[in-house]
C-alpha cells in the first residue's frame, strides 16, 4: 500500500509531473492544502524516486540499488563520524559494522519507500560531520570555518527535506560544540594548574 502511495501512484513521481509540482505536494503526491495531506513533506526524497523512474521506469533493481547505495554512503559517513568521536580505530571500525549490520535498519533498506529514511540519514551525519569540523577550523580562527558552518546549514535543511525527524540536526551539533566547549575550558584549566605547580617557586627551608 504504502509503495502504491509513494511511488506507483504519486503524480509527482510520474514523468509527465513537472518537478516543481512536488514542492508544492506531500511525501504522498496529495496538495498539501488539501484536506486529506498527510502533511509529511519531503520533497527531497519524492525528486529521488522522480529520478529513479525516468532513469528506469517502476524496474525494482534501480530503486533498491540506490537504497543500498545510500545505505552504504550513510555506513562511510558513520565509520568517519566514529574515527572522531572514538579515539580507537578498532572502535571506530566496529560502530560502522554495527551500523551497517544492524537489523533495525532492514526495512529502511529493503522497503523502497524507506528511502526517506535514508536520505535524511545521509544528509544528517554530513551536517553534523561538518559542524565537526566547523568546531576545528574555529578553533584554529581559520575562516574556513564559515563555509563548513553554512554547508551544516544547507544539509540539515536537505535532511528535514527527506524527513521531518532530521529536524533535530541542529540541535544535536548544538549540544556536541557545548559539549567540547566544557571539555575544552576544563582542558585549559588543568594546564594552567600545571603550569602553576611547575613555575611556582620553591618553598624556602628559612
Amino acid at each position: 500500500m504504502a509503495l502504491r502511495r509513494a511511488i506507483l501512484g504519486n503524480p509527482d513521481v510520474l514523468s509527465s509531473t513537472g518537478w516543481y509540482q512536488m514542492l508544492q505536494n506531500d511525501f504522498w503526491g496529495t496538495p498539501l492544502t488539501d484536506s486529506g495531506s498527510h502533511g509529511s513533506y519531503r520533497p527531497l526524497a519524492v525528486a529521488s524516486f522522480k529520478l529513479n523512474h525516468l532513469l528506469d521506469g517502476f524496474k525494482p533493481l534501480g530503486y533498491h540499488l540506490g537504497n543500498v547505495l545510500l545505505h552504504c554512503l550513510a555506513t562511510a559517513l558513520v565509520l568517519r563520524l566514529g574515527r572522531h568521536l572514538i579515539p580507537s580505530r578498532t572502535g571506530a571500525a566496529i560502530a560502522g559494522l554495527l551500523f551497517a549490520a544492524h537489523p533495525v535498519h532492514t526495512e529502511a533498506v529493503a522497503g523502497v519507500v524507506g528511502r526517506a529514511d535514508l536520505t535524511a540519514c545521509v544528509f544528517y551525519l554530513l551536517a553534523v560531520l561538518a559542524y565537526i569540523r566547523h568546531i576545528q577550523w574555529r578553533h584554529q580562527t581559520d575562516l574556513r570555518h564559515w563555509p563548513a558552518l553554512g554547508l551544516t546549514v544547507l544539509a540539515a535543511a536537505a535532511a528535514v527535506l527527506c524527513k521531518e525527524t532530521a529536524v533535530t540536526a541542529l540541535v544535536v551539533c548544538a549540544i556536541y560544540d557545548i559539549i567540547k566547549g566544557y571539555a575544552g575550558c576544563r582542558d585549559k584549566v588543568g594546564r594552567r594548574q600545571r603550569l602553576r605547580k611547575l613555575y611556582a617557586p620553591a618553598p624556602s627551608n628559612e
